[in-house]
């Protein structure tokens, strides 16, 4: 399917708005001063007037502590495509009694999804206007009639479950679930850390009852809140009916952002869409919108393979401290293992660069430490010498204890409570943004970066205050604000520059900050099984050639297994060797065969792939019994599945039976690490599938895929 399946129909004369993705309409209503969720459909039939949503708003807003979700007039419509070739709706209101103006912006991006955007216009002359708060998009779906009581079983089953990532912590990404939402019952979801958190504002609603599913991102990276209620009337005197009420909002101290004289201010965008296929098609539409309209492609869309220095470059393992020597041996390895990127970690900057041990104290001043006497330069050099790129970390957004930006600069920091909150950078303040946005080209174009990798380590929870007319403006709007805008004119200006999101590995995963980067990480835990878990998982909210997956020293488990893991993201390795001398031939071996299938095979694909999760939810703490992905082109010649046995299996085999095959067509099957090959059936392998025999944990198998002729 593309985008040209795509359409809206303005009925001016009863003020309805129907947007066309596919199978997916979307019907809004103003009436009575209030735009209202009029309607979602998954199956491609207009429904006018759904009487039960009357008293649905789309959005809430509110004003100086004032709702102004209602009190709306007509102003404008106009319709037409964007850059992408998306057909776009822009739905002027005026309020009544508040010279605020609203435009409601709705992209139809096909694959049964849209895109809301939200712009808050200041009209008065004179007043300056506070932002309290706002939910850029809520509604209510899936009114059910029919048959209630029975379909519900005595309220045994719930008709309707959200899927999200349940954990919100540090190293515990991507550990999908689904709850129940219990009839007349409220149930959200949060976080508080200043960030979009080590969870993520994505989730997916299923209709337990009638099927289908309703797929939700927010595009914002601190705080935020998604709730989600179902409607159960059932008085006998009227017909049953239940429906689920859902709204997705940013949460901010209040107040979120003041709105100046004639200022123009945008809320966080909103990401939805609807299938009545199964959960692979309903992620399939989600990857494949997100790649044609939201993600930013680099050059031909190629990840390079990634060799990060900092493996064995720590107290304890190879040296005290980073040196231009101990760089060039790492160096070696990475082209000796046909990595692409070589990419400089913490601690070459500041007077204190030690390694592990200071490197977050002396962030901000980002100049080569002493122990660099010749800069980064010989070692850059030497990089592009043996064919790599080169890339460089760096957490702008902080200036540690020891840095002199600290000292020369105590004004830049967040304040809070009357003190200053350590390591954070108020980049609400223009001259700290403006020094950050200096400091991230002047870096750039000194080194000729392929790579910028950006890093945030820190918890702001709910942010700083700055006084201004009066009034205590929470920072977290501004900064996000700031940290969005340098990003957009960075990647302009340096349009084949490589962008790479980082926050305390998986802190900010939401689609605002990884749609301005070409790939992220999603977790700083690289362990067996867990790192199974977080790759399956966060392959749900954004497609796999984003996720950034890791191999370091000391891991636990199979070494095949290892990479097989980071092959099926976007793979990256941290010291498979102290030094090429003291290398073993094996490790080497087995990593240099991975990336080459990685490069060979794997990515000729991987941008485009289907992705196929058939173990959805994997339980247990750290993830048990089984876990299997299979990643098929879009024109089903090539495939790549991989098979992990995790902890706590019940059973020895596990049966994989492939969803995206073609089953009139016959593949040549090669399995490894074993490397054995035959052609065997597309229909077998659906039907039958392969029964993958492993007897101990943390081992797997990798499955390659090539239709025959």
């Amino acid at each position: 399917m593309s985008v040209n399946s795509t359409s809206i129909i303005a009925d001016l004369e009863n003020m309805r708005f129907q947007y066309k993705s596919e199978l997916a309409i979307y019907t809004e209503k103003l009436m009575d001063g209030r735009l209202l969720f009029a309607g979602f459909q998954d199956n491609g039939t207009t429904i006018y007037d759904y009487n039960d949503f009357k008293d649905k708003p789309s959005f809430d807003l509110t004003i100086d502590g004032e709702s102004l979700y209602y009190g709306w007039a007509f102003s404008d419509f106009a319709s037409g495509q964007d850059e992408l070739g998306n057909t776009t709706g822009t739905l002027t209101l005026t309020h009544a009694w508040k010279p605020i103006q609203l435009k409601v912006i709705t992209s139809c991006c096909g694959f049964g999804f849209f895109r809301r955007s939200l712009e808050i216009v200041n009209l008065s002359e004179e007043t300056t206007f506070g932002l309290t708060n706002v939910t850029p998009l809520k509604g209510c779906i899936w009114s059910i009639t029919d048959n209630i009581a029975d379909n519900l079983r005595d309220d045994t089953v719930a008709p309707y479950s959200v899927g999200r990532f349940k954990d919100l912590y540090w190293a515990n990404e991507g550990n999908f679930a689904w709850q129940d939402v219990p009839v007349n019952t409220g149930v959200y979801f949060n976080s508080t850390f200043g960030m979009s958190g080590h969870g993520s504002p994505f989730f997916i609603l299923r209709n337990n009852i009638n099927g289908g599913y309703f797929v939700c991102q927010m595009g914002w990276s601190s705080n935020w809140k998604t709730a989600f209620f179902a409607d159960y009337f059932n008085d006998s005197r009227l017909p049953n009916k239940i429906n689920l009420n859902f709204e997705v909002q940013p949460v901010t101290p209040s107040p979120a952002r003041f709105i100046a004289p004639g200022e123009t201010i945008a809320a966080p965008d909103m990401h939805f869409g609807a299938s009545h296929a199964d959960l692979d098609a309903a992620i399939q539409n989600l990857h494949a919108y997100l790649r044609q309209s939201v993600l930013r492609q680099v050059g031909d869309g190629l990840q390079p393979v990634i060799y990060n220095q900092s493996g064995y470059m720590v107290p304890g393992y190879k040296q005290p401290e980073m040196s231009e020597a101990g760089l060039k041996e790492e160096v070696d390895i990475a082209a000796e293992l046909g990595a692409e990127l070589f990419m400089i970690d913490a601690g070459w900057y500041g007077n204190n660069g030690t390694v592990g041990a200071d490197w977050g104290n002396t962030t901000g001043d980002w100049y080569a430490a002493d122990i660099l006497p010749n800069d980064l330069f010989p070692v850059y050099e030497y990089a592009r010498s043996k064919g790599l790129k080169c890339g460089l970390w760096v957490e702008i957004e902080t200036a540690g204890s020891k840095s002199k930006l600290a000292a020369d600069h105590p004004d830049w920091f967040l304040t809070k409570y009357g003190s200053t909150f350590p390591r954070v950078l108020d980049l609400s303040k223009p001259e700290v943004k403006d020094f950050v946005e200096s400091e991230i080209v002047r870096l750039i174009e000194k080194y000729q970066l392929d790579m910028f990798r950006l890093d945030y380590n820190s918890c702001s929870n709910e942010g700083g205050f700055n006084f201004k007319d009066g009034w205590n403006e929470n920072t977290h709007w501004r900064h996000m604000e700031a940290v969005y805008e340098i990003f957009e004119r960075v990647g302009k200006k340096f349009p084949n520059l490589q962008l790479e999101n980082c926050a305390s590995g998986g802190g900010r995963t939401d689609i605002g900050i990884v749609s301005r980067f070409t790939t992220t990480w999603v977790s700083d835990w690289f362990k067996m099984p867990r790192t199974v878990r977080i790759l399956n998982g966060m392959s749900m909210a954004l497609p796999p050639e984003f996720i950034n997956r890791s191999y370091t020293p000391g891991m636990e488990g199979n070494l095949d297994t290892h990479m097989h893991v980071i092959m099926m993201g976007h793979p990256m390795l941290c010291g498979v060797a102290p030094s090429l001398a003291e290398a073993t031939p094996a490790t080497m071996a087995c990593a240099k065969k991975y990336i080459g299938i990685y490069k060979d095979f794997i990515r000729t694909f991987h941008r485009t792939a289907k992705v196929y999760h058939h173990t959805p939810v994997i339980p247990g703490a750290d993830g048990s019994g089984w876990a299997a992905l299979e990643y098929v082109s879009e024109d089903r010649t090539k495939a790549v599945a991989t098979v992990f046995r995790l902890i706590n299996a019940d059973e020895d085999r596990y049966t994989l039976r492939f969803k995206g095959l073609d089953k009139g067509a016959s593949y040549r099957v090669r399995i490894e690490p074993e490397g054995s090959e035959f052609v065997v059936a597309g229909y077998a392998l659906s039907r039958e599938g392969l029964t993958i025999e492993l007897d101990t944990a943390l081992t797997s198998q990798m499955i390659l895929l090539n239709r025959t002729e």
